[in-house]
């Protein structure tokens, strides 16, 4: 990872189209292997500041069919990032954009795994201020 300060921007409307674009871009690669896409994290969730990153987590039916996805990915811009597979070894990372410059993170797990039933269950009220308020009273 690059020593790239930390940068919350304040809620962009342009996220979720954002989203549908590259979504459209990813399914154009690798729509026959994947089972779902999602838009998560902060950047999904309107009215919350976040990071400006998009993320998007792709559901796979086994998570050996990444090794399918990683060229096709490579091929539309992402980096495969398999260091982080150490910590959080049922996902495939990948990052898109210069480190200065990053503009989507994809995270590839298999559809019925934790991590997936996780990130999707896990949504923040409909409020932006009570987003920002649960944000700001999770324990760490």
């Amino acid at each position: 990872m690059g020593s790239a300060p930390l940068v919350i921007a304040d809620y962009d409307p342009r996220w979720p189209k954002r989203y549908e674009e590259e979504k459209a871009l990813v399914l154009s690669a690798i729509g026959h292997i994947i089972a779902a896409i999602e838009h998560i994290g902060s950047t999904s969730v309107p009215g919350l500041g976040a990071k400006p990153i998009v993320d998007i987590m792709i559901g796979l039916h086994r998570l050996d069919d990444a090794v399918e996805c990683i060229p096709r990915l490579q091929a539309i811009g992402y980096q495969y990032v398999p260091e982080f597979e150490t910590s959080i070894p049922d996902r495939r990372f990948f990052r898109k954009g210069p480190d200065e410059a990053r503009s989507h993170h994809i995270h590839m797990v298999e559809r019925a795994s934790k991590f997936w039933e996780d990130h999707i269950t896990f949504r923040f009220p409909a409020s932006p201020s009570s987003a920002s308020s649960s944000c700001q009273s999770s324990p760490a």
